[in-house]
């Protein structure tokens, strides 16, 4: 649970900039790039190339594919004669794709993928506890450093780029953080609930105010509620720990559209 909050708590914060900035469908190709970069771990080990485990553990590859993708989605923004999303489509694909063949090879390790796909797991690696946290709080501090660099180059950024800021590199840098995150989440709740937890929370966040500053502290609650309460429910009544915490996001989400709704009425 302690994981859970973690995660959420900084899923929601950089859900506000996943949101605002539309690449929701970038967030989804880097959870599946990040399942896929756990999945090919296993297969390596499968293979006996175990002796190589602190540049293939399943952690290092999964952040080392995670990063290229966000790299490559930062850097690379116009292709020939093929849109923008229909990149980010064919990244997602070939990542899914690849999960499920390799699961389907590694028989010792088709529960661990299952998890990771959609985030079964009760108990998390120990390490988990120290590693997620950690990685919280360094993103947290260097979005603290650049805040208002972010700020500016996310929305307003043809003004930003008169103003001479170096814009790709800020893009680099935030889909960066997006990976490292991902990356690690991934492998201790599975590809659905991060999704779940960079989407839901920042949109109703979206709802429930306007004011960027709170959109930022709403959409970390919710993040911490969805988690938190997500274990609650998967303990009590015994249901898969990442579909409860995607159920109980999209529960926030649908309750911020009502109370927006009713505000419009009165």
């Amino acid at each position: 649970m302690i994981v859970g909050a973690f995660t959420g708590a900084i899923c929601g914060f950089l859900g506000v900039y996943v949101v605002l900035r539309r690449i929701i469908f970038v967030s989804a190709t880097l959870t599946q790039i990040a399942s896929f970069g756990v999945a090919l771990s296993f297969y390596f080990e499968a293979l006996g190339l175990a002796v190589f485990s602190s540049l293939i553990g399943p952690f290092a590859l999964s952040l080392i594919l995670t990063a290229l993708a966000a790299a490559f989605y930062a850097l690379k923004r116009e292709f020939s004669r093929i849109s923008r999303e229909g990149v980010i489509a064919f990244g997602f694909l070939l990542a899914s794709g690849g999960v499920i063949i390799l699961g389907d090879k590694i028989s010792r390790g088709a529960h661990d993928i299952a998890t990771i796909l959609f985030g079964s797991a009760v108990v998390v690696d120990p390490m988990d506890v120290y590693i997620i946290p950690g990685v919280a709080l360094l993103v947290f501090i260097i979005h603290l450093i650049f805040y208002k660099d972010f700020i500016f180059v996310s929305f307003d950024t043809e003004s930003a780029k008169l103003f001479n800021y170096p814009v790709r590199s800020l893009n680099t840098l935030l889909l960066i953080t997006v990976a490292l995150v991902v990356s690690v989440a991934t492998r201790a709740l599975g590809a659905l609930p991060v999704f779940a937890l960079l989407a839901l929370p920042p949109l109703a966040s979206l709802h429930l105010t306007e004011n960027l500053k709170l959109v930022f502290i709403f959409s970390m609650i919710i993040g911490v509620l969805s988690a938190t309460l997500g274990y609650f429910f998967s303990f009590v009544l015994s249901i898969p720990t990442g579909a409860s915490i995607t159920v109980c996001a999209s529960m926030f989400f649908i309750l911020a559209i009502l109370w927006r709704e009713i505000k419009i009425s009165i």
